[in-house]
């Protein structure tokens, strides 16, 4: 026996276009759409920000950050660089207080009053070149005796500002010119 056909008849799947939800987005579109924007916006205010920046006019050393002992027609040269709390270099109102203690032992000292306007870049031949600092020249006719050269010295400075600001001092070790 064969059994009748039964056809059914179907009706048409409806079709769905991608842009159906034309008046709608998901929240991961605007997700997407905000990391950009925000990239966008950051690198615009790294650009910006510079100009809302104040810097300090007046920035207060607070300690010595550089010192060299170098040779010098006239005798010997102690350069020095002072910094101020983020290690730039500043200049200094007050009194230095400068010691250098030879290699047989000889001891030269000096008291200097300083300004800012003492502070001038350094020589070219010096080991800071163009950084901004104070030269003192110890002429060779200041010491008791020749002092021997090579050798470690000894330079000690110590700085006294004018005002509030708390003195700072430092002791280095040079080879003698």
């Amino acid at each position: 026996m064969v059994a009748p056909a039964s056809i059914r008849s179907r009706s048409p799947a409806p079709i769905t276009s991608i842009g159906s939800n034309s008046g709608r987005r998901s929240k991961g579109t605007y997700f997407l759409i905000a990391i950009p924007v925000l990239l966008a916006l950051t690198f615009v205010w790294q650009l910006a920000s510079s100009t809302f920046h104040t810097e300090a006019v007046v920035r207060a050393a607070v300690a010595v950050g550089k010192v060299s002992l170098e040779p010098d027609p006239s005798g010997t040269r102690i350069d020095m660089v002072l910094v101020d709390r983020f290690g730039q270099e500043t200049t200094f109102n007050g009194t230095l207080d400068v010691s250098l203690r030879e290699p047989d032992g000889a001891l030269w000292k000096t008291t200097r009053n300083v300004s800012a306007g003492d502070f001038q870049p350094l020589p070219e031949d010096s080991l800071m070149a163009g950084r901004v600092g104070y030269t003192i020249t110890i002429n060779a006719g200041d010491w008791a005796r020749p002092p021997r050269r090579g050798g470690l010295a000894t330079v000690s400075i110590s700085a006294t500002p004018s005002g509030d600001t708390p003195s700072f001092s430092t002791q280095s070790q040079q080879q003698f010119p």
